[in-house]
């Protein structure tokens, strides 16, 4: 049976109330009921039933969904359209091309290139890649201290770790000033939310189970929020895993620091799908955040930047369309005094500095823990007795 993996109970649960329709990007952008989460659930449960043959179009409604599960907190009914997408999303994939994606030296070879690319300045500018450091810079980490509050481990994961190193730098300082040992998960070590993403299941639940079996028992910082995630959806035996923000927004009013005198700085804050769909942590940054500078919404109820995992680049079209409307969103709360656009999810980074207005040049799009360490003065006051990671990769 197709798409027997699809708990029929979910399926029925699903009263098509419509309610869901403000918060799908994809309807927003087409109008189209077969691009809407009600929509999905109708067709596959058609599907399943018999009632109509898994055809291209079908597989066009499918496979356009960005996985940003808006619909979740929206829904009355708690409908699990996570639990009924992902399996759907994993069968369609056992026959596509993107079951190849995300082999680690690919994406090695994917950095060097672009890192070359861009200092040949022959890299697209709507290509959803940050600046690339040819030679990354060497992690500082304190030295261990038995006066500390405690360990935590700092999950460095792929992009994050190839492409963000600044930002593992920042949740380094700033956990460290908050008292805590720090301790980084082994380079290169991926949590297979990418693969999960694309539908590719079975490398994604090896990769899982090794952050699993390493860190068992363990308190997980991660600074990713689609890492986190995927994490937190299979964290049974893992430990606590908690997004960097949630964590300092837990522990700095615990903490002697001085915060010294807010920032004149603006800061809008785009809150990552992952963080606000299915962590529900995504207030926490905007509590950390004001302790320092003044912090801004977008008006637009965290509707989806468009980035999902690789769908920006899958479904270029249409992650074009959806990150247009998140852009019109920032517009309206931007003004001389906005400073940064900062976002907690790597993808959701890429993404909005890729389609940048180029009216936008004076903002700068940053994670939120580089905003607190910049506002603790981490990076300027505590580099000393500092052990280095020894690994550049």
């Amino acid at each position: 049976m197709i798409f027997a993996a699809v708990d029929p109970d979910d399926l029925a649960s699903c009263v098509s109330c419509g309610l869901c329709l403000p918060h799908c990007p994809t309807y927003r952008i087409t109008g189209n009921d077969s691009q809407s989460p009600r929509g999905r659930i109708e067709l596959v449960a058609a599907v399943r039933g018999g009632e109509i043959p898994l055809d291209d179009g079908v597989r066009h409604s499918l496979n356009s969904c960005v996985q940003c599960m808006g619909c979740l907190p929206a829904c009355p009914s708690s409908v699990r359209y996570d639990r009924i997408i992902a399996p759907v999303i994993d069968e369609l994939a056992s026959t596509s091309a993107r079951k190849v994606m995300v082999k680690r030296f690919l994406f090695r070879a994917l950095t060097a290139i672009a890192a070359l690319a861009q200092r040949l300045h022959l890299m697209p500018r709507r290509f959803p890649i940050p600046p690339v450091a040819v030679r990354m810079r060497r992690l500082r980490v304190p030295a261990a201290s038995k006066n500390n509050r405690g360990e935590v481990i700092l999950f460095r994961g792929c992009v994050m770790d190839m492409w963000y190193r600044q930002v593992h730098q920042a949740t380094v300082d700033v956990l460290s000033r908050l008292g805590y040992n720090v301790r980084l998960s082994d380079p290169g070590m991926c949590c297979g939310a990418l693969h999960a993403h694309a539908g590719i299941a079975e490398p994604a639940s090896k990769l899982t189970a090794n952050v699993r079996k390493c860190h068992s028992g363990s308190i997980l910082i991660v600074n990713s929020a689609g890492c986190g995630a995927h994490l937190l959806r299979h964290a049974e035996g893992l430990g606590e895993v908690v997004d960097v923000m949630e964590f300092v927004s837990r522990h700095l009013d615990e903490s002697p620091l001085d915060l010294g005198s807010r920032s004149d700085d603006v800061v809008v804050v785009h809150d990552a799908c992952h963080l606000r769909n299915i962590q529900g942590s995504h207030l926490a940054t905007h509590r950390v955040l004001d302790l320092f500078y003044e912090v801004r919404s977008i008006p637009d109820d965290g509707l989806c930047c468009g980035a999902g995992g690789a769908y920006a680049i899958d479904h270029a079209a249409s992650a074009k369309h959806i990150v247009d409307r998140k852009n019109e969103a920032i517009q309206s709360v931007l003004d001389a005094q906005v400073r940064y656009i900062s976002s907690g999810n790597p993808g959701c980074s890429g993404q909005l500095q890729a389609h940048r207005p180029q009216t936008w040049n004076a903002l700068t799009i940053v994670h939120p823990i580089e905003l607190v360490a910049r506002a603790l003065g981490s990076e300027d006051r505590h580099q000393s007795h500092h052990q280095g990671d020894a690994d550049r990769s």
